[in-house]
């Protein structure tokens, strides 16, 4: 059977080649935590934004990642509507916005990218944050273990919680409400790490999850482990591999989806920064896009098989 496939490496067969070469690499080293997922670090630039009031000149903030090209971020907004407009004609990262003041109040922007996100707060008018703070640093969870909790304090307004990022990893339970203080139950879902965000006006916390496998076995991990496009034509979406213990080489066959021998051309998976047919050092991050409006829709997989361990399948589904 013809089979098309892409070499990877766990991070530790690799890592040593790439540093000796100047190259560089943030590979897990097998068996400890899994290394943050997502494009790579994802940050807003400046961090905070005031106006003197409605009306003010517009302001620009920078969403950016240490992965080039990568899709421009889910934006979320807490209370932004009476507050501020945000637009941008930005399709790729680094996504420049621009914030224009309608009226006096806070409010906070997140953006999120894959795992990963990032936030602003936003001040029109004077005022300023509520003293946000969080119950500790890494919440660190094992698949099919206890939840784990985090919990934020402020001393006025609503704490709500933006859990975007962490779809597929945590389920973060806990809808947020008034200060002073919130609880929000974080239960492990798959391998690998995410990052969600709590807000309270024009403050925010970034909360760092990192779930573990059960007993450290080597596996393969592809998050999310499902897309969806709404329809052929539609922009790529990013995902990441990571690794649990020493899985050496890592196979991925997308043959169900580019129609190799035969069958329907859905879509491709790129591995981000990485020309075809070079090595890789795990985590990876990779984009899968629908072939287009002149191929065909339906759903397809792309199996990642390591050399040893667990392997792991991502399903593609193209809309009409």
């Amino acid at each position: 059977m013809h089979v098309r496939a892409r070499a990877l490496f766990g991070g530790l067969a690799l890592s040593f080649a790439l540093a000796a070469c100047g190259g560089g690499s943030s590979g897990s080293g097998g068996g400890g935590n899994p290394p943050p997922v997502g494009p790579g670090s994802v940050t807003i630039t400046p961090g905070s934004m005031s106006f003197s009031g409605p009306g003010a000149a517009s302001q620009s903030f920078t969403v950016s990642s240490t992965v080039t090209g990568v899709a421009a971020p889910t934006i979320d907004q807490f209370g932004c509507a009476p507050v501020a407009t945000i637009t941008t004609n930005s399709t790729t990262l680094p996504a420049t916005y621009t914030v224009s003041p309608t009226g006096n109040g806070t409010c906070t922007v997140v953006a999120n990218v894959g795992h990963e996100s990032a936030s602003i707060g936003i001040t029109v008018g004077g005022g300023g944050g509520s003293g946000l703070s969080g119950s500790g640093g890494t919440v660190t969870l094992t698949v099919g273990g206890s939840p784990g909790t985090f919990t934020a304090t402020a001393s006025s307004g609503t704490i709500l919680p933006d859990t975007t990022a962490c779809n597929g990893i945590a389920q973060i339970g806990g809808a947020g409400g008034p200060a002073p203080q919130q609880s929000f139950t974080i239960t492990p879902i798959a391998a690998g790490s995410c990052i969600f965000t709590v807000v309270d006006g024009s403050s925010s916390l970034a909360v760092n999850v990192v779930v573990n496998s059960p007993g450290g076995s080597a596996a393969v991990f592809v998050t999310p482990p499902s897309m969806t496009f709404a329809s052929r034509g539609a922009a790529a979406q990013s995902g990441t591999i990571t690794e649990n213990g020493l899985v050496g080489n890592v196979s991925i066959n997308e043959d169900s989806c580019t129609g190799t021998p035969s069958g329907p051309k859905i879509a491709y998976l790129t591995i981000t920064g990485v020309p075809p047919g070079q090595p890789v050092t795990l985590p990876a991050n990779f984009t899968v896009t629908p072939y287009g409006t002149s191929f065909q829709s339906g759903t397809c997989q792309i199996v990642f098989t390591p050399q040893t361990g667990a392997s792991a399948t991502l399903t593609v589904t193209v809309n009409p």
